[in-house]
């Protein structure tokens, strides 16, 4: 794999987890756990939101935290690829009716629906198509 394939995957693989929760190592030792806001891809700086610090379980709304004192940081619950969804709705639409965009981990349905893992944007009928077929596959994996 030539480098510059490996850093889209990398950074495909970072933007799919923005939005879960992940646990939090740092270099001094401490440890939070929260849902991942953001990050710097260059810096690998981050946004936590409801943070826990595990030190003395002090809840904080919003933390930045510096890359450079991270020592590591895993996904703390199962990541939701929203591919096998994609997949799904191309069934139900035209060919080239469905488009996935990993490295946004979203799906665009015609143009004019958006899904992601927060849930179907848009509205109308084909609205209601997108979101029958997203709930079932929500709920089917027991994420709804």
């Amino acid at each position: 794999m030539s480098d510059v394939a490996t850093m889209r995957a990398f950074n495909r693989e970072l933007a799919a987890v923005i939005g879960g929760s992940i646990e939090v190592q740092m270099k001094d030792g401490k440890k939070y756990s929260g849902t991942l806001k953001g990050i710097d891809q260059n810096t690998l700086s981050i946004i936590l939101a409801d943070v826990t610090d595990h030190e003395d379980g002090k809840q904080i709304p919003k933390i930045f935290l510096y890359g450079d004192s991270i020592a590591s940081f895993a996904v703390a619950e199962e990541e939701v690829s929203l591919e096998g969804l994609a997949k799904e709705l191309e069934k139900s639409f035209p060919p080239g009716g469905v488009r996935y965009f990993p490295e946004t981990a979203t799906i665009v349905v015609m143009n004019k629906i958006r899904v992601n893992v927060d849930g179907v944007e848009g509205s109308g009928p084909l609205y209601e198509r997108v979101k029958a077929v997203a709930e079932e596959w929500f709920r089917d994996r027991g994420l709804e």
